[in-house]
C-alpha cells in the first residue's frame, strides 16, 4: 500500500509537470555519510538511490522533484554501544541552477520531507516499531554541486541538514542532552543518469 502511495504520487507530479517542459526520467545512486549531531554517535556510512524527474524549463534552470531511498544514523562510539539504523524514504523537490546555457556545472537547493520506513506513524499507533523513540518523519533543506555530462550522467556533491528533532521522547538513550535536538546530518556524493526518451 505504501509503495502505491508513493508511486502514485510521483506518477501525478510527473504528468503534471511533462506538460510545462522539456522533461526526463532519471535514477539517483550513491553513498551517505549520516550523523546525528549532539549525539554520542559517530558518522555511519549508507546508500541512496532512487529516482527523479527533471523538468527543463530553462536554460538554467531544472526543477526535479525525487522520491530517493536513504540509509542514515549513527553508529556506536564504543564496543556494544547503541547506534541508531534509519532507513528514510525521501520526498524532494531539487532546484538545479546551471551556471551557463552550455555548461554542466550547477547549484542544487530544496527541501526535503523524510519517512521514517521502519518506524512510521502506523507502528506508532499498533506500538510494534523497533525504535520508537526516533520521529517517523524529519523536514530537511538541501544544497550542493554538480557537473553534468551531456550523454545524461552527472555527478553530485550534497549537504543534507534535518531540521526535526530525532528523539522522539527526549529519552537520553543516545549519549545527547534533552536540551539540544538530536538532528540527521548527511553528506553524500553519487551519481545520476538521465533517460533520453
Amino acid at each position: 500500500m505504501k509503495k502505491l502511495l508513493f508511486i502514485g504520487l510521483f506518477l501525478i507530479i510527473s504528468a503534471t509537470l511533462t506538460a510545462q517542459g522539456k522533461s526526463q526520467l532519471g535514477v539517483r545512486l550513491g553513498l551517505n555519510n549520516a550523523k546525528v549531531l549532539n549525539s554520542g554517535l559517530d558518522t555511519k556510512s549508507g546508500l541512496y538511490a532512487g529516482l527523479f524527474l527533471a523538468v527543463r524549463f530553462t536554460d538554467n534552470y531544472t526543477m526535479q522533484p525525487e522520491i530517493v531511498y536513504s540509509n542514515q544514523g549513527g553508529n556506536a562510539s564504543y564496543r556494544n554501544g547503541g547506534e541508531i539504523n534509519i532507513n528514510y524514504v525521501s520526498i524532494a523537490l531539487a532546484n538545479k541552477f546551471f551556471v551557463s546555457k552550455n555548461q554542466g556545472f550547477h547549484f542544487i537547493l530544496g527541501p526535503s520531507l523524510d519517512i521514517n520506513f521502519d518506524d512510521n506513524f502506523i507502528n506508532l499507533i499498533n506500538d510494534n516499531g523497533d525504535n520508537l523513540e526516533i520521529t517517523p518523519i524529519d523536514l530537511a533543506i538541501f544544497g550542493g554541486i554538480g557537473y553534468e555530462f551531456d550523454f545524461g550522467l552527472a555527478l553530485e556533491l550534497r549537504y543534507k541538514q534535518g531540521l526535526i528533532d530525532l528523539d522522539f521522547n527526549d529519552s537520553e538513550e543516545y549519549g545527547g542532552n534533552s536540551e539540544e535536538n538530536q538532528l540527521n546530518r548527511v553528506f553524500q556524493i553519487g551519481l545520476s543518469y538521465k533517460f533520453n526518451m
